[in-house]
């Protein structure tokens, strides 16, 4: 098959971006041809499919006022966004088209260039932006569908988009936009969702129960080498990985441990939120890590933990911490319960207090998960043969 994947960002941005690398690079082994569609950035990286990549817009502080303007306005529409994949669609003649995040950078009116051509669409889905404008359903600390039904306007109402009446007038206006040119609904053939959980709020949200199909993601066995990390100072420590803002509860997690006695946190990724590390013998920052060097600290470690509360779409760091046999920690929240079972690879709390007491009985050695059994379930669930066959099916049936 000839498949065109389309990410807004092409570099390693968050799990989002490392799914949609992964499964590319899986497909291409497989004998399927790839073609890749994204934004130039500094950090991209090389492809032979660049030439058709657009220009960069973004709305953090690195990026000028004329490319955040240039961003809100591409999301509505793009004459660049449409001369370049259409470009890139009479180059490569792609069977199927499989987008994930194309939000605000890409464009979603390119969906209407690719369906004049009749090319299915598939979509892998990463966050909730199809079906409400706070794409992580979450705000003020709680789960939040206020926009549930269409009522889009409630977002601008709660300054429910990054607690901004501004943002938020901008998000629901691209919500009400999109639904009146039926972007998603008139474009997109099929879409695959993580989890379970996903697919009941999609569904609660008026897509189709039929148009969606759960895969979750998938472990990527050549990574993974037995020992290739031995922890010969055998320090215990958990990890906590990813983004480590106020968002993802890393500072509940920190307080968690500034109040434990000789037991060690280490953080691996990017600080967001203007979050402050303590000076503290319990805690260590250990920077933005490369893959190794992740699986490395997950390799040496004792569990990896999140203090995440947002109704996560899957979990990665959960898989990634399963995949190498340790134990993941965290709250009862989205997906993780498809992933984690207490007692047998990890642990899901109802609360902090809940939370401290298990990481102690770990530490304690009061509690001793099987790494092995950890690792071996992981690789039967979540492997890669099985997500590469179940993704061709439902490429092919789109095809007929």
């Amino acid at each position: 098959m000839k498949i065109l994947e389309i990410n807004k960002f092409f570099y390693i941005k968050g799990g989002a971006e490392k799914h949609f690398f992964d499964a590319a690079e899986l497909l291409k082994k497989n004998g399927h041809e790839v073609a890749f569609f994204s934004m130039r950035h500094k950090n991209n990286f090389p492809t032979k499919w660049d030439k058709y990549f657009i220009s960069t817009v973004g709305f953090t502080n690195e990026f000028s006022w004329w490319k955040k303007i240039k961003g809100s306005l591409r999301d509505l529409y793009s004459f660049e966004a449409k001369r370049k994949i259409n470009e890139l669609l009479d180059e490569f003649k792609p069977n199927i088209v499989h987008i994930h995040n194309i939000y605000h950078q890409l464009s979603p009116m390119i969906l209407f260039e690719i369906k004049k051509r009749k090319i299915p669409i598939v979509m892998t889905v990463h966050d909730y932006k199809i079906v409400n404008p706070n794409y992580n359903l979450f705000h003020n600390g709680k789960f939040y569908n206020r926009c549930k039904n269409g009522k889009y306007y409630q977002c601008f109402l709660d300054k429910c988009f990054k607690n901004s009446y501004s943002q938020s007038f901008l998000a629901m206006l691209e919500m009400y936009w999109h639904k009146f040119w039926g972007t998603y609904r008139k474009n997109i053939d099929l879409y695959i969702v993580p989890s379970e959980f996903v697919k009941n709020i999609l569904a609660e949200n008026g897509i189709a129960v039929d148009k969606i199909k759960v895969l979750p993601h998938f472990i990527v066995e050549e990574n993974l080498i037995e020992n290739r990390f031995p922890n010969n100072n055998s320090e215990k420590f958990a990890l906590c990985l990813g983004r480590i803002s106020k968002n993802k509860g890393t500072d509940k997690i920190i307080k968690i441990f500034e109040e434990l006695k000789d037991v060690k946190l280490y953080l691996a990724g990017k600080i967001e939120d203007d979050l402050k590390i303590p000076e503290s013998k319990n805690i260590k920052y250990l920077g933005v890590l490369n893959n190794d060097e992740v699986k490395e600290y997950i390799e040496k470690s004792l569990l990896v933990i999140s203090g995440s509360r947002l109704p996560e779409t899957f979990g990665l760091v959960a898989l990634e911490a399963i995949s190498q046999g340790k134990p993941f920690l965290g709250f009862k929240s989205g997906a993780y319960g498809e992933i984690i079972e207490n007692g047998l690879n990890g642990f899901l709390a109802e609360d902090e207090n809940e939370l401290k007491k298990e990481i102690e009985n770990i530490f304690d050695e009061k509690i001793i998960f099987n790494n092995e059994k950890i690792k071996k379930k992981a690789l039967y669930e979540y492997s890669q043969k099985k997500y590469l066959k179940k993704i061709e099916n439902i490429f092919r049936e789109l095809i007929k």
